[in-house]
């Protein structure tokens, strides 16, 4: 026990002397100064063992202070934050008692030193006496002085306004702007694509490698830039590019609820004024801390950015990484990877037979009633449509496009009861309509890019143009500078706030055609390029080729041709040009271009004198766009227009008909396998072709339209019609309705 009391005497004492250095409390004081010296009177021998004895008594009461202060042994548990909390106690307690002690010890000595007549400045170094000084001295040292108090008022500053040297801001610039770029110009562009992937030509893969090159690019110099300023000016830029990002962040995660369709339809952004003033807010307010604090407390968000930043890259970097996953899984399983190399190529788009041609056109979205209107303004549209009938009384079959084109290919309809999804995936398997035309000896050319790729493979043994690109032209067709301008288009429209986004706002079909390098005509080979719905580009190409003869078999051709019609947006006008004048850019307009391309693909036929042996079908895969909450309101019937072959000289030239005979869009099919030399039986299979059907006849004809909720397919609902097609009266629903499970 003796020996246990013994060490902590020793380590109390140790832990007391440590206290009374830090506080500064000495119990003697020698603590000499740097100039001068005091009285040279001495100090007895007497007088110092008095002062000894002094020292020794108050060494004797502080040992017997501490030793009160032991506590007793105790057998208890205390818990470690009590015991925590008892030691600040206790130093406290020893601190206070130590300079109690300390300051009586002093006064007391001083006492003994005036009893004693001691000096108590007796041999120290002490301060001299005044005495004057070299003028030009004191003005150097002044001079040195005012250079010191200088630099230490700089750096005062500086450290309350959180300057960094160098190598500090060009570290915090380089995160910053990383944090930034990455967020809005490399995630949002890959993003993007990879939840397009199936309306693309280009894949993930592609885009990749220069969206990173790029945003590396801009992440240096946006460094560079920041790294040049200094003090606030740094601080508050700093604090600026950290919030666009932040907010930016902010935007695409959680403020772009009811985001519009990039479908090429007319957004109307008065609809969206709500959303305009809450992102707006909430990007004024995260701008304005950024700025504010970086003038108040520039340590405190410069370090508040640089841990958000970190955070969000590794947030946002764990999210593309796992965009290549499903990539990966389908180039593992070979099926997929073949169908993902086929392609609707533009093979054959502009050859014919010297024997017999049948030709569909599919002018998307353009409905009876925009036809109509440009018939009783501008009849001249149609004055090369000689020999044709155009049939008002239509009705389409579904909508929108991705059901429409099918069913134009593959004729089977939904029916009650049936799983829509089982109908879907065995859509064309349950088909006959490719067959039976290969079956007559013609060759198909099918040129859409509308067709899901679980048809891929189907197409390809069916079609002449449906395969692996191949040829001149098959490699590098992405332009990369193109394709960056259209994906930072479509990256700041996700990104910046609503009120933003009509500034930016794209369509689907600009990411495919602005990403597409340009060849000149003679540079590739048509088996090398994708097709899509490009009116302009279809109509360059053939003024440029013509259509020239090609007989790939005995029969004849037949060719199906899906331009972008009346789809928006409105890009071109009457004349096939970029309209200059916002009036021109709408349906009417866009319209009557796309009959433009019609009347030059009518004159090649007569230049090749195959006119007469021609069947041409113009129409569209559905009419007036509807994809609603609710049931549609108005009418949605595809324009269709019909001239078979073998007419006569004088037949062909006679001015267009018109026809209000009840007519279908699956009586299509029927009339181009007639047209085709079909019989009777295979004729059973499908409806009335279009030139058998009456007016006056009674016939009901089905339309299904889509319901959606938030932008996806929810529910098909289906309407027949009896009567006008064109009058809404004659419409109703059947009941018959078919819950989509997904989104197809």
């Amino acid at each position: 026990m003796m020996i246990e009391y013994v060490n902590n005497l020793y380590t109390l004492s140790q832990s007391s002397y440590e206290l009374l250095r830090k506080h500064k409390i000495s119990l003697f004081k020698f603590i000499p100064l740097k100039q001068g010296t005091s009285s040279t009177m001495t100090t007895s021998s007497a007088n110092k063992k008095l002062l000894i004895i002094h020292g020794a008594l108050y060494t004797l009461v502080l040992t017997l202070t501490w030793w009160a202060l032991l506590p007793a042994t105790a057998q208890a548990y205390v818990d470690p934050s009590v015991m925590t909390y008892t030691i600040q106690a206790l130093a406290a307690v020893v601190v206070a008692l130590s300079a109690v002690l300390g300051v009586a010890f002093r006064r007391s000595r001083k006492v003994l030193f005036r009893l004693l007549k001691i000096d108590e400045n007796a041999n120290k170094i002490v301060e001299g006496k005044v005495h004057k000084v070299d003028v030009k001295g004191a003005e150097a040292a002044n001079a040195q002085m005012k250079e010191i108090l200088a630099a230490e008022v700089i750096r005062l500053k500086e450290q309350k306004e959180g300057t960094l040297k160098p190598k500090g801001r060009i570290g915090v610039a380089f995160l910053i702007s990383f944090f930034t770029v990455f967020t809005i110009l490399v995630v949002a562009p890959l993003e993007l694509v990879a939840s397009n992937a199936k309306d693309l030509s280009f894949s993930l893969n592609d885009v990749a490698g220069p969206v990173f090159l790029a945003g590396l690019l801009l992440t240096l110099i946006s460094a560079a830039v920041l790294s040049l300023l200094r003090k606030r000016v740094f601080n508050v830029a700093v604090a600026l590019v950290g919030a666009i990002g932040v907010a930016s962040y902010v935007q695409a995660v959680f403020l772009n609820g009811g985001m519009p369709l990039a479908d090429g339809h007319e957004v109307i952004w008065s609809n969206f004024t709500n959303q305009m003033i809450v992102s707006g807010l909430i990007w004024l307010a995260i701008i304005a801390a950024a700025v504010i604090f970086s003038l108040l407390k520039a340590r405190q968000l410069r370090t508040g950015l640089l841990v958000t930043a970190t955070a969000l890259i590794i947030v946002q970097a764990v999210g593309v990484a796992s965009l290549w996953g499903p990539a990966v899984a389908a180039f593992t399983d070979v099926n997929t990877r073949e169908s993902q190399q086929i392609y609707a190529t533009r093979d054959g788009l502009f050859n014919v037979s010297s024997k017999k041609n049948v030709v569909v056109f599919v002018l998307d979205t353009t409905d009876t009633a925009f036809v109509q209107q440009i018939y009783n303004e501008y009849p001249e549209t149609f004055a090369h449509m000689t020999g044709f009938t155009w049939y008002r009384n239509s009705v389409g079959s579904m909508i929108p496009t991705r059901y429409g084109i099918p069913s134009l290919v593959f004729e089977n309809r939904l029916q009650p009861g049936q799983s829509f999804g089982d109908f879907v995936n065995g859509w064309a398997d349950n088909s006959h309509y490719l067959d039976d035309i290969n079956k007559l000896g013609y060759s198909v050319g099918l040129y859409t890019d509308n067709f899901n790729s679980i048809y891929t493979d189907y197409m390809h043994n069916r079609t002449i143009n449906y395969h692996e690109l191949r040829g001149r032209g098959s490699e590098n067709q992405l332009n990369v500078l193109s394709a960056l301008r259209i994906l930072y288009k479509t990256a700041f429209c996700r990104d910046m706030p609503w009120v933003f986004k009509p500034r930016f706002w794209y369509y689907t079909e600009d990411l495919n055609m602005r990403m597409m390098r340009k060849f000149t005509y003679d540079e590739v080979d048509m088996s090398s390029q994708r097709y899509n719905e490009d009116d302009l580009k279809y109509y360059q190409e053939l003024q440029h080729y013509g259509l020239s003869v090609h007989d790939e078999n005995d029969t004849g051709s037949f060719r199906f041709i899906h331009l972008m019609g009346s789809h928006g947006p409105f890009i071109l006008n009457r004349n096939l040009e970029r309209p200059k004048d916002p009036s021109e850019e709408n349906e009417i307009e866009q319209t009557r271009g796309a009959w433009k391309i019609v009347d030059a693909y009518i004159a090649e036929l007569k230049r090749l004198g195959l006119y007469e042996n021609t069947s041409i079908i113009v129409t569209a895969d559905h009419g007036r766009w509807y994809l609603t909450p609710n049931d549609i309101t108005e009418t949605s019937a595809p324009a269709i227009f019909y001239k078979p072959a073998g007419q006569s000289a004088e037949e062909t030239e006679q001015p267009m008909q018109i026809s209000d005979a009840p007519v279908w869009h699956y009586d299509i099919l029927a009339q181009t396998l007639k047209d085709m030399g079909a019989d009777s039986q295979m004729l059973s299979n499908y409806t009335t072709p279009l030139d058998e059907s009456y007016e006056g006849e009674n016939r009901p004809r089905y339309y299904i339209e889509t319901i959606t909720e938030n932008n996806r397919d929810a529910e098909l609902r289906e309407f027949v019609i009896n009567g006008d097609a064109t009058d809404f009266t004659t419409w109703s629903l059947t009941g018959n309705n078919w819950k989509l499970v997904s989104d197809k």
